[in-house]
């Protein structure tokens, strides 16, 4: 969801439904997402979990680690990173690396390719592989915009409270492949694979043998591919393991890059846990390996 829709998207959440309690809220939402990608809607019981839906929503509600708000700014977590695996896998830093305010952004000091992102938040990403094409006033204007947002409305994640920054990293390649795993009790145990994500997206989900899983999210089976496992799956393995080792439930996003791991960040509630997971007796599945 981009430009306008979610900018209606976003004021609908905060003036109207920011009233709901969370247990219609997150089922309206769910509601949505399902229609969005035309599944079938069952109501999410988010006191007495079961699903990974559910218990997804239980832990905004109760969340395990107090920690969420630094790990989920994608600023701030990168201290926790260097301490916990090494500054290596950071992606570096371009201009200043942090601004507080868009127009302090002096793009003289930025490469031809760069990418502009909010410390907090889903989705509010400029990836820029040609600055000679830029639009520089409609960009500072969209950031300028985005930085007077609070992510928390969406769906509700608490750890998206607080202030709001833009962060400048180095581009890595302009369609890169994100190699998302997702980790229960801090075992990484299923790889979900977003592939040319700037064109015709495709995904795909693989266990740690790399067998191909039956299962995919927001009902996009048309859009599976196969890919060969990279060589660097072992060390993409024992870094998703490292960084999920404190936590019940999360997803690690990293970056293969000229034969180099990056990090890219750490996600508590992938789509809201709004999305479909299909077949449904996955979402029983995924939930039961979730322990709270």
């Amino acid at each position: 969801m981009a430009g306008k829709y979610r900018n209606i998207w976003y004021y609908t959440c905060k003036y109207c439904f920011s009233v709901l309690p969370d247990s219609l809220f997150h089922n309206l939402l769910g509601w949505i997402m399902h229609k969005r990608f035309k599944a079938k809607y069952h109501w999410m019981n988010i006191y007495q979990p079961q699903t990974f839906s559910e218990k997804l929503q239980y832990l905004k509600k109760y969340p395990v680690s107090f920690n969420e708000n630094i790990l989920a700014d994608k600023y701030d977590v990168r201290e926790y990173i260097k301490n916990k695996i090494g500054e290596k896998y950071l992606v570096p830093l371009e201009g200043k690396g942090v601004y507080d305010n868009a127009n302090d952004i002096n793009f003289d000091d930025l490469p031809n390719e760069f990418v502009l992102k909010l410390t907090k938040g889903s989705g509010y990403n400029i990836i820029c592989n040609d600055k000679t094409i830029l639009n520089y006033k409609a960009t500072l204007n969209k950031l300028t915009k985005w930085l007077n947002v609070n992510p928390y409305y969406m769906s509700r994640e608490k750890q998206y409270k607080g202030e709001l920054k833009i962060i400048c990293e180095k581009m890595l390649e302009y369609n890169i492949t994100d190699y998302k795993f997702f980790c229960f009790s801090g075992e990484p145990t299923y790889v979900e694979l977003f592939i040319d994500r700037q064109g015709e997206h495709k995904k795909v989900f693989y266990d740690m043998n790399w067998s191909r899983m039956p299962f995919i999210t927001a009902n996009d089976h048309h859009r599976i591919v196969d890919i060969e496992k990279p060589q660097e799956f072992e060390e993409l393995y024992r870094i998703a393991k490292l960084l999920a080792e404190d936590y019940s439930f999360v997803r690690v996003d990293l970056y293969i890059h000229n034969n180099n791991v990056y990090f890219s960040e750490l996600t508590f509630y992938p789509a809201g846990g709004y999305t479909p997971i299909t077949p449904r007796k996955w979402e029983y599945i995924l939930g039961d390996l979730i322990k709270l």
